[in-house]
């Protein structure tokens, strides 16, 4: 087994100064056996003597045919494995330098030890962040050790299976040929991700790979690798682009096919009414989820003078449709806002409507003093599509609970740094997002509730906020709502007393919830639900003062 002490003394260097000799002695040898391979036969020679040097020629080929495939193949996992050697060293010179940060070390045998044991810890390094560091160092080292376990052994491998002559056939027509068949074993094969793998066990994995083997896995894996939470948003985004493109062609090529067989139907025929209609509805289906796809692209490619680049975190146009689209990279943001939209939300037309609110609260964040702002846009859940029956419903917000709650836990191991963490519900958003605060908890310092239908709990104390004291809990809740919006009216009793039969709970924004509140001034009841984000609204100067860490 591979020790921390062993991979401190792994010189990649040397592996590559081997690289080098491997690849001039196997050139070397391909010519030199092909020159061989052309001496025989010898025009005109017969007999016994031909017949003994034939034998004695072939089977100097055979051999030469073996050693060139072995050879060929040593050489080029010999330079894998340097490469990938680098990965390993450079992700344990980052987790020793998060653990001198944090007050830690970091043994040969893989132990974390406290270097502030029996001493004050000082006051800048908090008992909570050191412990969180502590988990993460934990599942740091656990994955180095396992990645520099399996070079190790696949290394170690390919020298075995060379040494007994494994590689090549040994009746290819050419040496070159043989070496050729060498190389076509794959050597050093990538780790695998832990199963059921955490999001701080996907970044220490991920941290681990050299950039030639992520390169690799975005290539042939990138729907994946852009749905992996704990990956950074840059290399997400790169293999979510690669989704977006494969899946707007597929859906392109269904609208084609769909468009062709209505071509050759007739809606007056009675016979064929019910399929034309049904073909229609999957036409208008499509049609959504390719607008949907436009107006990412649009955002991703051509922002506008003065927009901050944009990263896609997610896609999925399955159901109604998932899309995660960053405004700001995440990863190197002080302050990073989640946005989950309600009712409707998901691959379709309403897709530029709720980037374009990410943006408005990431520009009035910084308006407001943040110094590097990200807000995203996470339809990461199969949305309700209908009031009722569907946003009467917890079921939606049932199954969308561990995917917030593995993004959330994805954004803090792929950030580099403090990071001030919000979450921001709209409608039956807030019910995704209060009842993952219910039962799994959110790893952020604020919750904001936009016109809420319920959040599932009667009381802010009932929600968890990871790191915030249970009792203090209801100082980082703040609601709001418009006096004229239909779906806060509509969807609560506004009495204490009926807040236990409310099918998603009470509305936040009121006296009795325990929670902070501020003030909307939409007043047109017909937009008001949507007016929140209003260029001059007081909502949206109060969501960016707390997006940038201070009280609306």
């Amino acid at each position: 087994m591979v020790s921390l002490a062993d991979i401190r003394q792994w010189n990649p260097g040397a592996l590559d100064e081997i690289f080098s000799v491997l690849q001039i002695r196997t050139q070397i040898l391909v010519h030199s056996g092909d020159d061989y391979g052309k001496t025989l036969p010898v025009e005109g020679w017969s007999g016994p003597a031909a017949d003994n040097a034939a034998a004695q020629h072939d089977a100097l080929m055979r051999g030469l045919d073996t050693i060139a495939a072995g050879v060929s193949i040593l050489g080029k996992t010999v330079g894998q494995a340097s490469d990938a050697i680098t990965g390993v060293r450079h992700a344990l010179a980052d987790v020793e330098e998060l653990a001198r940060k944090y007050g830690y070390e970091i043994t040969d045998a893989g132990g974390i030890v406290d270097t502030f044991a029996g001493r004050q810890v000082p006051p800048a390094l908090h008992p909570e962040d050191r412990e969180r560091v502590h988990a993460q160092l934990t599942d740091d080292v656990a994955q180095i050790l396992r990645t520099a376990n399996d070079i190790d052994a696949d290394l170690a491998s390919v020298l075995d299976r060379a040494a007994a002559g494994q590689f090549g056939t040994g009746d290819e027509s050419t040496v070159t040929a043989a070496a050729a068949d060498g190389v076509k074993d794959p050597g050093l094969t990538l780790p695998e991700p832990p199963p059921n793998a955490t999001p701080s066990q996907n970044a220490a994995w991920w941290a681990t790979l050299s950039n030639a083997g992520r390169d690799i896995l975005i290539r042939d894996r990138p729907g994946a690798i852009g749905a992996m939470d704990g990956l950074p948003a840059t290399d997400r985004d790169r293999a979510n682009r690669v989704v977006l493109n494969r899946d707007y062609a597929d859906l392109q090529h269904q609208r084609d096919d769909i468009r062709h067989r209505l071509d050759g139907m007739k809606r007056s025929d009675p016979q064929q009414q019910e399929e034309y209609e049904a073909l229609e509805k999957q036409l208008d289906t499509l049609n959504g989820k390719l607008s949907g796809m436009d107006q990412i692209k649009t955002r991703l490619d051509h922002p506008l003078p003065g927009q901050p680049p944009a990263y896609l975190l997610g896609i999925n146009p399955a159901n109604s449709g998932q899309a995660i689209v960053a405004i700001g990279n995440p990863d190197t943001a002080v302050n990073v806002a989640t946005y989950v939209p309600g009712t409707t939300a998901g691959l379709n037309d309403g897709m530029s409507t709720d980037i374009y609110r990410s943006d408005s609260m990431m520009h009035m964040a910084t308006q407001m003093g943040s110094p590097s702002t990200s807000v995203i846009t996470w339809v990461g859940y199969d949305a309700p599509q209908s009031i009722i029956p569907d946003a009467a419903s917890t079921s939606f917000a049932d199954k969308a609970e561990p995917s917030l709650r593995n993004f959330q836990d994805g954004l803090g191991a792929a950030h580099q740094g403090p990071m001030n963490a919000t979450v921001i519900g709209h409608s039956y958003g807030t019910t995704v997002v209060g009842q993952t605060a219910r039962d799994l908890g959110l790893p952020a310092s604020n919750v904001v509730m936009v016109a809420s239908p319920g959040v599932g709990v009667e009381h802010a104390n009932q929600l968890h906020l990871d790191g915030t004291p249970q009792d203090q809990v209801g100082q980082h809740i703040y609601s709001t709502k418009a006096p004229t919006d239909p779906i806060p009216i509509a969807t609560n009793f506004d009495n204490p007393m009926a807040d236990g039969i409310d099918p998603l709970g009470p509305d936040p924004a009121t006296g009795w919830f325990g929670g902070q509140r501020f003030d909307s001034n939409p007043s047109n009841p017909l937009t008001s639900h949507s007016d929140y984000w209003n260029r001059d609204s007081d909502s949206l100067a109060a969501m960016g003062n707390i997006i940038a860490g201070n009280k609306p």
